[in-house]
């Protein structure tokens, strides 16, 4: 239960920081020169947006509930769990920043949530594996080797 509402939580902080970023960073003048002076005053620019220092606090939160994440889940899990954040930044930008998103965007929104759920799915514990017991069979169950079940200190051989 605890890796669900970690998942959800890095998710949506991580979303939420992308979202006020973006709004932040729309409101004012586009950022193209790149010289030395220009980008101080960039700088200036980008650390006094309220929306932008929110967006950063809001970054810091996801990155360490993606710690406390990788605590109690496998990267295998966490990781691709993560990459729904690409589906709350469309949803997020399609109706907070309301920005056109084409068809083909939401068919990769499709199919991003589908590569999620295929990465994530818990599969069941297969059943243990026994032969049957009885004449010529002896009970074995996986992780125990027959040597050591028929005859305690045996081996591996058999009378």
């Amino acid at each position: 239960m605890l890796k669900w509402i970690l998942i959800v939580f890095t998710v949506l902080a991580s979303s939420a920081g992308d979202i006020l970023c973006a709004k932040g960073m729309s409101e004012g003048p586009e950022l193209q020169d790149f010289r030395p002076a220009k980008i101080g005053r960039d700088l200036g620019y980008i650390v006094t947006r309220r929306k932008v220092i929110l967006g950063w606090m809001f970054y810091a939160l996801s990155f360490f509930s993606l710690l406390g994440l990788l605590s109690v889940a496998k990267l295998t899990v966490a990781v691709p769990a993560t990459a729904l954040s690409f589906v709350i930044d469309t949803i997020g930008a399609r109706f907070i920043l309301h920005e056109h998103v084409p068809w083909k965007r939401w068919v990769g929104v499709i199919c991003v949530t589908a590569g999620v759920v295929l990465a994530v799915r818990t599969h069941p514990k297969p059943p243990a594996l026994t032969r049957p017991a009885g004449a010529g069979y002896a009970s074995v169950h996986p992780g125990q080797d027959q040597a050591s079940h028929n005859h305690p200190g045996a081996h591996g051989f058999h009378d």
